[in-house]
């Protein structure tokens, strides 16, 4: 009789499609310790830089495995043990996080031997006791062609008697690991499982920060019975992760926002509920700062989400201790059963669209929906103007599996499907970031329209002369104006008989002449470039519209294939088809919208409608958002130590958002494969801002580095799909805009392990 049989690669394909990326394994094989009703668990890495002797161990206090357990359940592939009965672990009654037998799965990801030790709880204790030992080895499973075919060699089982005080739990042992890490993808790994768990100063605020709970004391985090013990997770070895500032952190923060999206009942109506509470900092700070409390009706209250959320505010610069950590730690993070899921909050990931209306604020942000909540002053025009990025929030949402049934993970266990329970998650969320805003807006009124006078009073001053600019068609009129009068003097000393004093007057004359001469070149040249960008510009608008229109469409095309997938008529190779392809279609769609985001910033008129002093480090995030893709490609790191507290002179947002997108443009070009581009600033004796860009790769000369910022002058001949082929403008354009605000900017020698700098100076 014919029957079927399983290739060995299924272990490859399967773990490709089900597990992301390699801390996504991790959390897995950490999960199935949590379902084991295990309360400490250990992960500890070493050499994980070297795959023949690194190795990582993860070891629990569970109930641990007997050989028929360890059979039936780890060894079957879609084992139905978790589905069995009501779905929770024997000791503490814990909703199974795990599901479709991935912990074997994210094993075979990240290495290619496992050994495991396990010991039973026994409930009779006075019962003898065993000890398992087995190993599978996936090098040579994947020998063989069929799972039928396998040797003893593949797969190992042994058991042994232990005494009756052996202490019962799981050892896994990794193996033989996979690749090689680098410096970089260690960090980035070790980033990720250092947020396995939410912060403990998110679930229980430290004393001091407010002055009575908000809507709760502590979030409900998991589904578990009253007796559970608790689960800790203990980072060892390559895994320990360095100083924790959260408690600084909380310390720090400004405001507090708590969101209780539970089943609340309130008058027969389902309501979700918000508070946002200035921290005592921000009291002592601000005496119009006050506690908000709102509800609104929760929009699906048949199938939720039902959640508990806290979210912490910080407010103005960071401490430089604690900026680099903050940049890596800030973001509103998802928690399901108190797991991270992965990529909400990381640093590029934009989820709930914070980054979005901060670019936009104050053109086309209205705070106004959200009025009728709040007593406010309605003619509040610049209420916008408050809105943070997304570094200033660090915030964890909790979720739980029954209370979010609307939420379905994604397949490769990162983030979920974009459907109707995910867009409740994002507008409820959303909603409560924005009431922040209003009541933020609110409480700053007097202290921004303080600011608001005292910006009059300077532009009435340069109008009177003080600190203004000498625009290059005035410089061109005084000098000929000077030449003229110089010529008229000449002549009455020459009738006069003083042809010495003459002479010297008709040299000064020259000197304007020439200088008349050489701003009237520059002039002309400026009209010419102006005309060449009026075009490009006229063009860059109609792209940036159909830009927008291709953002739509891909998102369209991305719904649509996500529907497609969860057609169970598919073939299981139709369906990786079309997980390959829903995956291609969700970069392009990430794509656009990075650089949508990045031109709104640049074209759109507010960005030029008003001078303002502008934050260093902001706008050199927004030009970094061009050049991310490209950059990530080719492993260049980009690093902003440009300290949040230095501003700019009165300028456009979009001129120093071109300046630093000119940079990092030629940057990203010299700085080679795996380089290195750094930005810092500082704050110069003269009270004058030097703003220094440096990168790996190609060194420029100095003595000859002037020629670079002349039009049309590029040594790149090659075309970039996002960088272009480089015209020679860049450079130009950003000297002709830094110059109207008397900036210099200049090639420097650059620092240790760098190859070229540019530095700009802006004047006090």
């Amino acid at each position: 009789m014919a029957k079927f049989t399983v290739d060995t690669h299924i272990f490859r394909e399967l773990g490709e499609l089900l597990v992301g990326r390699d801390s996504t394994a991790l959390i897995e094989l950490i999960k199935n310790s949590y379902d084991a009703d295990a309360t400490e668990i250990t992960v500890y890495g070493e050499a994980l830089g070297d795959p023949k002797r690194g190795y990582i161990t993860i070891n629990d206090n569970g109930v641990g495995m007997t050989e028929t357990e360890f059979v039936s359940g780890f060894l079957r592939i879609a084992s139905r043990l978790k589905e069995e009965g009501p779905r929770v672990s024997k000791k503490f009654g814990r909703r199974y996080t795990g599901a479709k037998g991935i912990g074997r799965l994210a094993a075979h990801k990240l290495a290619s031997l496992i050994q495991i030790h396990s010991i039973s709880r026994d409930e009779d204790p006075s019962a003898n006791r065993n000890a398992l030992d087995a190993s599978i080895d996936w090098d040579e499973i994947e020998k063989h062609q069929t799972l039928d075919e396998l040797s003893d060699a593949a797969i190992r089982i042994d058991t042994s008697q232990v005494s009756r005080t052996a202490k019962h739990g799981t050892l896994i042992k990794l193996e033989r690991l996979r690749r090689r890490w680098t410096s970089t993808e260690r960090g980035q790994f070790l980033q990720e499982v250092d947020t396995f768990e939410p912060p403990s100063v998110l679930v229980k605020l430290p004393k001091g920060i407010i002055e009575e709970p908000l809507l709760f004391e502590e979030p409900i985090i998991r589904d578990s019975s009253n007796h559970d013990a608790g689960f800790r997770i203990k980072l060892d070895g390559e895994f320990a992760v360095g100083e924790d500032y959260w408690v600084s952190m909380a310390q720090a923060a400004s405001w507090v926002i708590e969101i209780d999206a539970r089943r609340h009942t309130r008058n027969g109506e389902l309501k979700v509920r918000y508070v946002i509470a200035p921290t005592h900092k921000t009291r002592d700070e601000n005496d119009n700062a006050e506690t908000v409390k709102v509800s609104i009706p929760h929009p699906t209250p048949e199938s939720g989400p039902f959640f508990h959320a806290r979210i912490l505010i910080k407010d103005g610069a960071w401490d430089k201790k604690l900026r680099d950590w903050a940049r890596r730690a800030s973001g509103i993070r998802v928690f399901m059963e108190g797991f991270r899921v992965l990529p909400y909050g990381e640093p590029n990931n934009d989820w709930l669209g914070i980054d979005a209306d901060y670019t936009r604020r104050g053109r086309g942000l209205s705070l106004t929906d959200y009025d009728k909540y709040f007593q406010v002053d309605a003619e509040d025009k610049d209420a916008a103007l408050v809105v943070l990025a997304n570094r200033a929030y660090f915030g964890a949402i909790f979720l739980t599996q029954d209370d979010a049934p609307s939420l379905r993970m994604l397949v490769n266990r990162e983030g979920f499907i974009p459907e109707a329970g995910y867009n409740n998650l994002h507008e409820l969320v959303k909603t409560g970031i924005n009431f922040s805003t209003r009541v933020r807006a609110s409480a700053n009124r007097e202290s921004r329209e303080k600011r608001k006078s005292d910006r009059a009073a300077g532009k009435a001053d340069k109008r009177e002369g003080v600190g203004t600019i000498t625009p290059t068609r005035q410089v061109v009129d005084e000098a000929l104006s000077q030449a003229k009068s110089l010529v008229r003097e000449a002549r009455q000393l020459t009738s006069s008989g003083d042809i010495k004093a003459a002479a010297t007057k008709i040299s000064d004359a020259l000197t304007q002449v020439e200088l008349a001469t050489q701003s009237g070149n520059k002039l002309i040249s400026e009209t010419a470039m102006l005309r060449v960008l009026a075009s490009v510009g006229t063009q860059l608008t109609g792209f940036v519209h159909e830009i927008n229109g291709l953002i739509g469409i891909a998102e369209a095309v991305d719904n649509t294939l996500a529907r497609i997938r969860r057609d169970t008529s598919l073939s299981q190779k139709a369906k990786q088809e079309l997980g390959k392809l829903h995956s291609s279609i969700g970069d392009l769609r990430r794509g656009l919208e990075k650089q949508a985001s990045y031109f709104v910033d640049i074209v759109t008129p507010d960005a030029r409608r008003r001078r303002m002093r502008l934050n260093f480090a902001e706008r050199f995030n927004a030009g970094t958002r061009l050049v991310a893709p490209i950059a990530e490609r080719r492993a260049i790191e980009i690093r902003n130590e440009i300290p949040e507290d230095l501003k700019s002179p009165p300028m456009f947002p979009a001129e120093l958002t071109a300046v630093f997108s000119n940079l990092l443009t030629n940057a990203v070009k010299a700085a080679g494969e795996k380089g290195k581009i750094r930005a810092t600033a500082e704050r110069l004796s003269d009270e004058s801002i030097k703003v220094l860009v440096e990168n790996t790769g190609i060194a420029v000369n100095l003595t000859d580095s002037e020629r670079w910022f002349k039009p049309f002058e590029s040594t790149t001949e090659n075309v970039d799909p996002i960088l272009g082929q480089g015209m020679g403008m860049g450079l130009p354009i950003t000297r002709n805009l830094l110059e109207e605000y008397g900036a210099t900017i200049k090639f420097v020698k650059p620092s240790k392990g760098y190859s070229t700098a540019i530095q700009i100076v802006f004047p006090p």
